[in-house]
């Protein structure tokens, strides 16, 4: 593919980052990544094309702050944020030039990278979503997922009609479920992980058979397609993230969709950034429970009511780690 035809299939994207890291009070790994997007593989890129996220701040991404609840104590949850990109489309993906994310550290260089793969199209082909799986580069312990989608143009003002998420761990072993998953549901119950209560529980509601489920991508050539992350968004009818805000502690659990067990759980912290908390978000850290290996991250946030058919303002969007994909 040419340049001028890479160029021309390439139009706006705006991303919103996540890096999970380890629970630290009052302390944190880094001042934030930045990133961006380059043709080619994270093996093989080229110079034909590189998108560099526009954050509109000191970084693209940057340290999510929660508040623990004793006295002023805080916790570097992860990094967030949503950053534009301007000058790459979704309907590249489903072209034949290779695509690839790339994060990248304080230094410049990159620390995780992933390959942009076609959504397998039995299931998602219509759903206007990629999920990328970031891997470590050098000696880098930063990998994660990005979730890729369409956002809707709003009244002509939206020029960057494409999304990315992106889940992050930094600085410490990322664990997957040892089997494949069919999936996963949750609920978001009173009480924190370690003290839950029984006063409260809210399942969470999806159009889905599950909550969350794995997400397939076809590998480069015609291999079957795999298994890059489990991705889910679900609706809380019942739940509203004011209850963050009170003294009230909640939090949200993962559970397998056999037995119902919890496999994971996060307890739902108020930020400590008063940029996150006008935006209407809080971002949850899931740590797996036994030995499940079931790891990763939710936001929560508020979603506007859409001529007043949207019932469930709050929206619940999951992501847990899979195991390498190229392994």
């Amino acid at each position: 593919m040419s340049r001028h035809l890479t160029r021309s299939l390439v139009g706006g994207a705006t991303l919103l980052s996540v890096l999970i890291v380890p629970r630290i009070v009052g302390a944190q790994d880094a001042d934030g990544f930045d990133g961006y997007i380059q043709s080619g593989t994270c093996v093989s890129p080229t110079d034909d094309l590189r998108v560099k996220l526009d954050g509109g701040g000191d970084h693209d991404v940057e340290p999510y702050v929660a508040k623990t609840g004793t006295d002023d104590e805080t916790v570097v949850l992860g990094y967030y944020g949503s950053p534009g990109v301007p000058g790459f489309g979704f309907s590249a993906i489903y072209t034949d030039q290779p695509f690839s994310l790339v994060i990248t550290g304080s230094d410049g260089g990159p620390v995780a990278c992933g390959d942009i793969l076609e959504p397998d199209r039995d299931r998602f082909g219509e759903a206007g979503v990629a999920v990328v799986q970031l891997l470590p580069v050098g000696n880098s312990a930063v990998q994660g997922v990005a979730v890729i989608d369409r956002a809707p143009l709003q009244r002509e003002l939206d020029v960057t009609p494409t999304r990315v998420r992106v889940v992050l761990s930094s600085g410490t072993e990322v664990t997957t479920p040892p089997e494949p998953a069919p999936g996963f549901d949750g609920y978001i119950q009173i009480g924190t992980c370690d003290n839950p209560g029984n006063r409260l529980r809210v399942q969470l509601k999806s159009r889905g058979d599950h909550d969350v489920e794995p997400f397939l991508a076809q590998p480069e050539g015609s291999g079957a397609p795999v298994t890059v992350a489990y991705n889910g968004s679900a609706g809380a009818p019942g739940f509203g993230l004011a209850a963050v805000y009170t003294d009230q502690a909640f939090s949200l659990v993962v559970t397998d969709t056999q037995t119902g067990d919890p496999v994971a759980c996060g307890d739902i912290l108020e930020p400590d950034d008063e940029d996150f908390s006008d935006a209407g978000l809080a971002l949850v850290q899931l740590q797996p429970l036994g030995g499940s290996g079931v790891q990763g991250f939710a936001l929560i946030e508020r979603i506007p009511l859409q001529r007043e058919l949207d019932v469930t303002p709050t929206r619940v969007r999951i992501v847990l780690f899979a195991p390498p994909a190229n392994a």
